[in-house]
């Protein structure tokens, strides 16, 4: 740890957006199919302890940058939250149904992921392939932005 990381321990924006985040990117419809009106109060109390974000941790000092690990993550369709360091080693949070294919993604591409594995078999899997390469991008589908303002009437119809 540099003494310039100092600030970032005492960042109040990045705490607060890293918990909206969680209760944004919770998987509110999952919970609500899967138990009804008690899967989304389990979905809430996971999201205030943070446990349906699972916490994914690379090595700081490696060849990869932050920025490089979230851009390859989101050209796989992984969504990246609460990013920060912690002593020598960068974290950030994805969605609980997408953490097994995020470390796949980072050890395929030849991330030195520090955290323990969800799925330990992706490091295997990773290996059959040469470090750096990457499976080929799926067409995501095209989600429309969403128009606020026909929400919002919506509201009060």
């Amino acid at each position: 740890m540099d003494w310039l990381d100092i600030p970032e321990y005492f960042d109040p924006i990045n705490r607060i957006e890293g918990a909206i985040s969680t209760f944004i990117n919770a998987d509110w419809a999952g919970a609500y199919r899967r138990a009804g009106v008690a899967g989304l109060i389990g979905e809430f109390f996971a999201s205030v302890t943070s446990s349906n974000a699972p916490t994914i941790r690379v090595a700081r000092r490696s060849s990869w940058s932050g920025i490089e690990i979230e851009r390859l993550l989101l050209r796989h369709g992984v969504k990246v939250w609460d990013r920060g360091l912690a002593g020598d080693e960068l974290y950030f949070c994805v969605k609980r149904r997408q953490v097994k294919w995020a470390e796949y993604l980072l050890l395929r591409a030849g991330v030195p992921v520090t955290s323990a594995l969800v799925e330990p078999r992706n490091r295997r899997y990773a290996g059959r392939y040469a470090p750096g390469s990457e499976p080929p991008r799926r067409r995501l589908r095209a989600r429309p932005e969403p128009d606020w303002f026909t929400f919002i009437r919506s509201l009060f119809r």
